[in-house]
């Protein structure tokens, strides 16, 4: 018997020939195989178990390089999952999937809250170039408020926007009870809904409805999930 066309190295669909001869009679089938990886047994940080709600998520940012977490005097990592992810962390995030190697920060900010020396003013002016980010208007000039946990309509805004806001109509019907159509960020929390990269939670009582929270924080944990899902649709 031989088998043409497997490497099990190889990943994903594979077209696969088995040819069998007896005597002079040969026969050939041919079929298609899926070669997947086998499941991660260890994890990049020490508070992220394997059998984590979003440890594929969470461990696909530290291998794509996109959260290194914080590191611990031993020389191990903690990602926080729990923790709400603030602005300038977010902003962090989406620079590294972007992957804009050549952009240059201003030498001016753009933002009178976030100063050349920030620990992400790149990232930050980059958001605010890439027109991801405007910031809030005051009478002292535009606020980025880095330090402020993102919410989750302002960052179903910036997912859209990193996807260079594709032509979109917003269904008349929502698909969340709380997100309604005069919501400020509703066409962006539907893009979201209609892409399957936030299905929020399902059900207050019994009535069955989908919860989007558009003012809550957006935890760590889920944000690994909303970058991980947004990358299979967008890369």
């Amino acid at each position: 018997m031989a088998v043409s066309g497997f490497d099990a190295q190889v990943l994903g669909e594979q077209v696969v020939t088995v040819t069998a001869v007896v005597g002079e009679v040969s026969r050939s089938a041919t079929f298609t195989v899926t070669v997947t990886a086998p499941p991660q047994t260890t994890s990049p940080f020490v508070d992220v178990p394997v059998d984590s709600l979003f440890f594929r998520e969470i461990a696909w940012l530290a291998e794509r390089e996109i959260s290194t977490g914080w590191e611990l005097p031993g020389g191990e990592h903690e990602f926080r999952p729990l923790q709400p992810i603030a602005r300038d962390a977010m902003a962090a995030f989406l620079f590294r999937l972007a992957g804009d190697e050549e952009f240059q920060a201003p030498a001016v900010s753009p933002f009178v809250d976030v100063d050349p020396s920030n620990q992400f003013y790149r990232e930050i002016t980059w958001l605010a170039h890439e027109g991801i980010s405007t910031g809030w208007a005051t009478a002292a000039g535009a606020e980025f408020r880095p330090l402020e946990p993102i919410a989750r309509d302002a960052m179903a805004a910036f997912l859209y926007r990193l996807a260079d806001s594709p032509a979109y109509e917003a269904p008349a019907s929502s698909a969340f009870a709380d997100v309604a159509p005069s919501t400020q960020f509703y066409a962006e929390i539907s893009w979201l809904a209609e892409n399957q990269i936030a299905t929020g939670w399902v059900g207050h009582g019994n009535d069955g409805s989908s919860y989007y929270r558009p003012f809550s924080s957006v935890n760590r944990d889920a944000m690994a999930a909303f970058l991980f899902r947004w990358a299979d649709k967008h890369e």
